[in-house]
């Protein structure tokens, strides 16, 4: 089996059956962290616009999937949109997958031009925050490496949420995948290159 390629978790954990964790927060929103569970990731370049406070309300009263995932979206022309270089994409992608199968086991995966959506699940003694800190850091250095230039290329902030069962891991999969089709940039989520979705298609 290619390493490179999307993989399942042996199974979902209900974040719920298992005990309370400390919430810890970076910024303005909670974050509770839980070994063995998986989660929905976004990240966003540093010159996207931030959450609004309602947006942030949203997301701590507990909604289903498709609403949790709509509320982290940022609008698709928002900030620079570096990520449209195929150079700066490619890296980004080839960082999330570095580490796969050793220290997480990622599900799903779609780089767009100004953010990142991961389903991911930390394997022992791979705390997702250091996961996390680690795609965002060696990242920023290859791209700012690439465009001769200094500074913040990730918001500080990342967005993460829970995943409590099968049909909900399904939803944020499938999210993921098919984000570059619901902003119009392809018309099949196999068609855009920085995705697991195209690893599918090539199953087929």
């Amino acid at each position: 089996m290619d390493p490179r390629k999307p993989a399942f978790p042996p199974r979902i954990v209900d974040p719920r059956s298992t005990p309370m964790a400390p919430v810890k927060y970076r910024g303005a929103l909670p974050h509770i962290f839980k070994d063995g569970c998986t989660y929905f990731l976004t990240f966003c370049l540093a010159d996207v616009a931030p959450l609004r406070r309602e947006e942030r309300r949203r997301l701590q009263e507990g909604q289903g999937p498709e609403d949790v995932a709509k509320s982290l979206e940022p609008v698709a022309v928002s900030g620079s949109c570096l990520l449209k270089n195929p150079d700066l994409a490619t890296v980004v992608e080839g960082t999330l997958l570095y580490f796969q199968g050793d220290r997480y086991t990622l599900s799903a995966w779609c780089v767009m031009p100004n953010h990142v959506h991961a389903v991911v699940t930390p394997h022992t003694g791979h705390p997702l925050a250091g996961i996390v800190q680690s795609w965002k850091s060696f990242s920023a250095h290859q791209i700012n490496k690439i465009l001769k230039k200094e500074g913040a290329v990730w918001q500080r902030e990342t967005f993460d949420h829970l995943i409590r069962d099968d049909p909900s891991f399904a939803k944020f999969a499938s999210y993921t995948e098919n984000n570059p089709v619901a902003a119009g940039l392809v018309d099949r989520a196999e068609d855009w290159p920085y995705s697991s979705a195209k690893f599918r298609e090539q199953d087929l």
